[in-house]
């Protein structure tokens, strides 16, 4: 092969040697990279696929809105499962809810399981039900029910807690805002047992 001058000699050499270069990096990369095992788990695969077919579940799914008053409803669960009557409904494993009203008030609660079905009988909250207010209020129940359309929570069975003045017994319980969205506590009825106990 001949070349006119020095210029070309170098592409020429250049068009040979460059690629053998490339080849040599090539092979040196997949030589010393660590070999992949195709039987180890993938790290991040902890869901049992063949349960997820069985029976259809949303993972640590989150819902958040805002009602008619201006409050805002939020909740998350550690699994909630599909309703198949219901194509809007789903009940959940271990909620963690929180309203908070315009006012400022702050309502946190906790359930083992619960059904969220907005478009139907809204949040309700069961089993070893937990509401803590920001007035101070530390309730127990077994059923909490929660309107997402507007600033409301009943507690239609038993309560027991501790309030602001002392511990209290209860056969119901209820919070509700007035027209403007404001909380005014909640409401105990229906065997309503206080024991006073005065500030330290």
């Amino acid at each position: 092969m001949a070349y006119d001058n020095s210029h070309s000699r170098f592409v020429g050499w250049a068009k040979i040697v460059l690629p053998l270069i490339a080849l040599v990096l090539l092979s040196t990369l997949f030589l010393l990279s660590n070999r992949v095992d195709p039987m180890a788990a993938i790290p991040y695969a902890e869901v049992d696929v063949m349960e997820l077919v069985r029976e259809p579940a949303l993972i640590e799914p989150q819902y958040a809105g805002m009602t008619e008053d201006g409050s805002v409803l939020s909740l998350t669960a550690r699994r909630a499962v599909p309703d198949p009557e219901n194509e809007r409904g789903a009940s959940a494993e271990g909620l963690v809810a929180k309203l908070t009203a315009k006012s400022g008030f702050v309502a946190d609660m906790t359930a083992t399981s619960g059904v969220l079905d907005p478009a139907g009988q809204g949040l309700v909250l069961s089993e070893k039900v937990t509401l803590q207010t920001s007035t101070g209020y530390r309730i127990a129940s077994e059923r909490i029910d929660v309107n997402p359309d507007m600033t409301e929570l009943v507690s239609p069975g038993a309560v027991s807690g501790e309030g602001p003045f002392g511990t209290l017994e209860a056969g119901r319980m209820e919070l509700k805002a007035d027209d403007n969205g404001q909380v005014l506590d909640l409401l105990f009825n229906e065997r309503v047992k206080l024991v006073y106990l005065p500030p330290q």
